[in-house]
Order: structure tokens, then sequence, then C-alpha cells
């Protein structure tokens, strides 16, 4: 496949603190960012951004990196990674400003010394003088000084998602930020903890350009009960606790996105990111609320050729829908996302195509139901034990079991 370099080809275009993108989709910070004939190819199949690889100062925990992709589940899990060191990542951000033309450059940094803000502000000072477009503040990492103490260690070293999860810290190093360069200052935010959206308002209270959440997780990954002393990744022995990234976490991350959407303003720029592969998926996620789309994992594992599909996916879409800009379609779910208490139900019960119907005998085996039986090699249904939960329609392998609606429940 070739690159689809035609302007028309990405009628999605964005302007963010004076920053215009051909569309808004950027490449998310990870292995896929982290040399210049990477970052060329991305420019080259259209993406609007770039979030180069992070640079942690002073580097730690850097070592060989462990991946494993695990098709069956949909999840990318990695143990290990290597970081940019800040003087690789400035070389980098200098190199890459000479070489592309109309890709936004994000500097993703995180600062883990003794200085506090003054040692956030010294980097992105730095980054800025390298060419960056903007810095964007990795609040996120979970396999930083927040993996160490998950998995029962001890570290001097408070950076990432150790501290990600507090409004006060976050916003007040933002600003601090802000303050100090020329260039827009994003946060790239942590789910852990369960405060995003609150640290996400105190961002923009304090005048930060965009936020947005972080596609990834802190997990234990599947792992062999035989040799449970072992891990999962080749070249590797002892197991740990590993990023989890992929399809899987999509469901979680239109969460955050909502959530960050909801509590603030209608005019913010918020980042979705996580579990996005395809252009329905990045519909979902504008939906929730983003207006900028990262994606990493799809990138890693697919290669930045991946962008036009979607592109052309979303236009389809909005041509169909009679919408103009995604604007039109943004947030739509937001204000329906309804409180269970206030949730419209109705009566009803299973009904059994019979001649669909193989008499596997699936649907009887459900182990909170009591409305099914097998009669005749074919399923049976006792209306009057029926609740509605609706789960036999979706472990019928053909599809023979959908619902009868009744009456509206008061």
């Amino acid at each position: 496949m070739k690159p689809h370099t035609k302007e028309s080809e990405y009628l999605m275009p964005l302007e963010v603190a004076g920053l215009k993108y051909r569309n808004n989709f950027v490449v998310g910070s990870g292995p896929a960012v982290k040399t210049l004939d990477m970052i060329t190819e991305i420019e080259r199949w259209g993406w609007g951004g770039a979030s180069l690889k992070l640079a942690i100062d002073p580097t730690y925990i850097s070592k060989p990196p462990r991946y494993r992709w695990l098709k069956k589940h949909k999840y990318h899990a990695f143990t290990a990674e290597t970081r940019l060191t800040f003087d690789e990542g400035l070389r980098l951000m200098e190199a890459a400003r000479k070489a592309v033309s109309e890709l936004i450059l994000y500097a993703n940094m995180s600062y883990a010394g003794e200085q506090g803000d003054d040692g956030w502000i010294r980097m992105a000072k730095k980054y800025e003088d390298a060419g960056a477009h903007v810095i964007e503040l990795n609040m996120c990492c979970p396999n930083m000084s927040f993996n160490v103490e998950s998995s029962g260690g001890q570290t001097h070293v408070v950076s990432g998602a150790s501290v990600g999860s507090n409004p006060d810290i976050v916003s007040k190093t933002a600003l601090a930020v802000q303050k100090a360069v020329n260039i827009p200052v994003f946060v790239k935010l942590t789910p852990e903890g369960g405060k995003i959206a609150e640290v996400a308002k105190a961002c923009f209270d304090n005048g930060i350009a965009s936020v947005g959440s972080t596609g990834n997780r802190l997990a234990i990954p599947d792992f062999d009960i035989d040799n449970p002393e072992h891990g999962i990744c080749h070249l590797q022995d002892e197991p740990t606790l590993a990023c989890f990234s992929g399809p899987w976490i999509k469901p979680l991350a239109l969460r955050d996105v909502y959530e960050i959407r909801k509590q603030c303003n209608p005019d913010d720029m918020v980042m979705g990111s996580g579990g996005i592969e395809r252009w329905n998926d990045a519909v979902q996620m504008m939906m929730c609320g983003a207006d900028f789309i990262q994606i990493c994992t799809g990138v890693m594992i697919k290669g930045p050729k991946i962008l036009p599909k979607i592109v052309k996916g979303i236009q389809q879409f909005m041509e169909e829908k009679g919408y103009k800009h995604y604007r039109d379609f943004r947030d739509v779910i937001v204000p329906r996302i309804t409180p269970t208490d206030q949730l419209t139900l109705y009566r009803g019960h299973a009904v059994v195509d019979e001649e669909q119907c193989t008499g596997c005998g699936i649907c009887a085996d459900v182990g909170h139901c009591y409305a099914i039986t097998m009669k005749d090699e074919k399923a049976k249904i006792f209306v009057d034990d029926c609740t509605g939960c609706s789960t036999c329609t979706d472990v019928c392998p053909v599809s023979a079991i959908s619902m009868q609606v009744l009456e509206k429940i008061d």
C-alpha cells in the first residue's frame, strides 16, 4: 500500500493554541516514535502529529524491551522498556524538526529528579529550543516509579503515575511549565487512582491547552499455572507487573474520556487514547468527548499505514450522517449516559426460533437462569420465569433466541 498524500484525504483539520493540524490523529508516544525514519514515515502516511518516545531525566529503569502481543486476548503487554535519555530525546527532536514539514511534534517528557518544578521547566525549555511544537508532560507511565511501588519495591523517585492522580501537583507543575515556555503544554494523565477527570479539570482551570488519557493499565499478564515462577516474556525469567494496552482497553478508555469531558468545558481540548484500531473506534472516542485521537499500540502492531483507512471510514460515516465537522458528533453520547436508577426498562422474555435452534443446550446451561429447558432437542422458554436478562441471546451460537418486548416498566 502506498501512502495517501492528497490533502483531500485528510479533511479533519484542527487548530489548538495556534498550532494547525492537518487532522486530529496523533501517533502516541511509544516504541513506534523513537527514530527519525519512524517519524518521517508517520508524516508520509498523513498523521497530524507524533509524540516522540518518552524521555526521562534522570534516566532510570531503562532495560532492553520485553513485549508480548497476545492476539487471542487482544492485548499488548510489556514488562521492560528502553527509555530515551534526555539528550537522545533532544537530538531526535532537532533532527525530526528539520526532516518534517506538516507533522506537529510533541516532546513527551517526565522529570524524575529532586528539583521539582525546576527540573520539569529545564527539560521543557531545552525541548522548546530543540524545535518541539508541544510539550507533553507524561504523568501516566505505569512502569516507572508506580510499577516499583505496586510491585512491593521501594524507590526515592516520584514521577509518572505516582503523582499523576494528584490534581494539585499535576496542575501546579503544568502551570509552572506553561509559564516558562512559549509553546503549548499538554498533559497526559493516568487513570490509576480514579481521579482522571478531577486532575484534568485542575489542569484546564490553570489554562493548560489540552489534557488527555493514557491507553494503558498496570496489570499482571496471563501466566502458565504449571510454571508460575516464570514470566510470559521471552528472554526474561521472573513474572512481574506489565503495562497493558490494546483493543481490550477501549471500554475503559472511553470511560476516561467521558468523565473528563463531563467535568470540563465544551471548549477544553481533550485527547483520547486506548484500544483504537478502526475508524469506528475513533468515532466512539470522539462521541465520548475526544478532540485529539492518539494511537500507540495499533501503530506498533500494524504500522503508521493504518491511518488512511481510518480517515476514509470516518469521512464516509460523516457523509452518510450529514456531519460537516467532527464537532458535529463530538460529545453526542455524553448527555445520554443515564444513571441506573433512571433507565427506561421494559418487561419482556426470551423467544426461541425452533427452526433455527440446533438443540445444543448451551442456553440451558446458563447458571443464573431457570427459564430454559431442553425438550425434543429444542430450547423451551418458561415465560413466567424469564427475567429478561438476555444472556441466552448472546450465548446462542446460531442466534436462535430473541427478546420479546412487552410493556414499559413504571
